[in-house]
């Protein structure tokens, strides 16, 4: 089984590496717990804005896990799903429908505290290791 790891799973990682959600990533194998390049983005936007600049790029620059980019078959999945939520009137966040769109084109189960919004995506197994 495959993990895409949201940003505020990643972020929940980096405050607190003791966290009920790194010992839940300790349990798989390395390989099997994976970020998207568009978490890799949030995560350095957010590093290049804070009061604290040069520690969080370091800590950011420091992470291990393998980088997905983000290809066709992701955009297609996740112009399916803005489409499908658009229609229902029940739409999530720019950067959720792409992670939900990769998630689902590569069959990975999406590592979130954010549940109530992704659950509104049909078909999008989703898993909370931090409540």
């Amino acid at each position: 089984m495959r993990y895409l790891l949201d940003t505020n799973a990643v972020i929940d990682l980096l405050n607190n590496t003791t966290s009920r959600i790194a010992q839940r990533i300790r349990e798989q194998k390395p390989d099997d717990v994976v970020i998207s390049a568009l978490v890799a983005y949030e995560l350095f936007y957010g590093a290049f804005k804070s009061q604290r600049k040069s520690k969080n790029l370091a800590l950011v620059d420091a992470l291990q896990f393998a980088v997905l980019q983000f290809d066709k078959e992701d955009a297609r999945r996740a112009g399916e799903v803005r489409a499908c939520l658009g229609a229902k009137g029940t739409p999530i966040g720019a950067y959720d429908v792409l992670l939900a769109g990769q998630a689902l084109a590569r069959s990975m189960i999406l590592v979130t505290h954010n549940t109530r919004e992704f659950k509104r995506v049909p078909g999008l197994r989703i898993a909370d290791w931090q409540s």
